[in-house]
């Protein structure tokens, strides 16, 4: 089996590159013809940590991928990046162990910047040319990066309770386009159309009041039980709900905590990421909707970022 550290595929997987795998990745979802199990969460409540075991098969890789994804949150104490993890890939035809990406997390934030990039291409308003990003981590960075690359936006304004690490990303991204650090959440929420979520809340933090007609929102930081970005009011608001995989955001999403709630009932969801990406459904089509995208990270995102790497380092 080959061991291939981050530092030989950092950077080497263009963001265009990951886009389009991920955009494969879902649209054989949306056909049926991908393979994957459901994924393993386990809470470890007392440390706090959680661990991720995500899997698939995607038609036309050579590999079964399996992620295992990590996040213990007092790492930050020690010194230690709160995010690891590896990606096994097996060959599909023998199952043996092939090769072992050290990804420490990095393209786990990849691929989940890529599916955010996404929604914003089928649910986001064409015309807004200002954009809103709360959260300021490892995932935060990346998806910056993403809204850019993916729409032709002239302000990017980024939100985080510790304003410091939104500066650090300002800084980041601000030679690619103009970038402010906003100090109070609602008013930027009111004034802006296009919103994406990275954070590890476990508190609602965008009201559904706040949010005008015709935005869309992106939330990609709830990937556990636990974890809640948006007031379940604002999922009952929208026009279009949209999630990654349905079995997945019912047990911890956004969508999760709706349901608990009462707010809404399963039949809100208008479609998953792979319908649209199919096109068996049709994204935004009115200017006042108001769209919601709840990403709780699928295993066919981890497959097709797997194989980008596979296929960039001719591995």
């Amino acid at each position: 089996m080959r061991v291939v550290p981050l530092e030989a595929f950092r950077d080497k997987v263009s963001f265009a590159v990951a886009v389009a795998a991920v955009e494969r990745g879902f649209r054989a979802l949306g056909e049926g013809t991908a393979r994957l199990p459901d994924p393993l969460v386990f809470e470890l409540p007392e440390i706090p940590a959680e661990v991720h075991v995500k899997a698939a098969r995607v038609p036309g890789g050579r590999h079964i991928v399996l992620k295992l994804a990590t996040g213990f949150y007092r790492n930050r104490e020690r010194g230690l990046p709160s995010g690891d993890g590896l990606f096994l890939l097996l060959d599909a035809e023998s199952g043996v162990p092939d090769v072992l990406l050290e990804d420490h997390g990095y393209l786990t934030d990849l691929r989940t910047a890529a599916a955010v990039a996404l929604t914003l291409k089928y649910l986001a308003p064409r015309d807004a040319k200002h954009a809103l990003l709360v959260g300021a981590g490892a995932l935060g960075r990346a998806t910056a990066r993403a809204i850019v690359a993916e729409r032709p936006i002239e302000r990017l304004t980024i939100w985080n309770r510790t304003p410091e690490r939104a500066e650090a990303i300002a800084r980041e991204v601000g030679s690619i386009v103009e970038t402010r650090v906003a100090r109070a959440l609602e008013p930027e929420v009111r004034a802006h159309r296009l919103i994406v979520t990275t954070t590890a809340s476990t508190t609602p933090i965008i009201r559904a009041a706040w949010v005008q007609p015709g935005t869309h929102v992106t939330s990609a930081g709830t990937g556990s039980p636990e974890k809640i970005e948006l007031e379940p009011a604002l999922l009952a608001r929208a026009d279009k709900l949209v999630v990654d995989r349905r079995m997945q955001t019912e047990r911890y999403g956004n969508l999760h905590h709706a349901l608990a709630a009462g707010a809404v009932t399963k039949a809100k969801v208008y479609a998953e990421l792979g319908d649209l990406a199919a096109g068996r459904l049709a994204g935004r089509d009115a200017t006042d909707e108001i769209t919601v995208a709840d990403l709780t990270g699928v295993g066919v995102q981890d497959a097709a970022i797997a194989q980008a790497v596979v296929e960039v380092l001719g591995l």
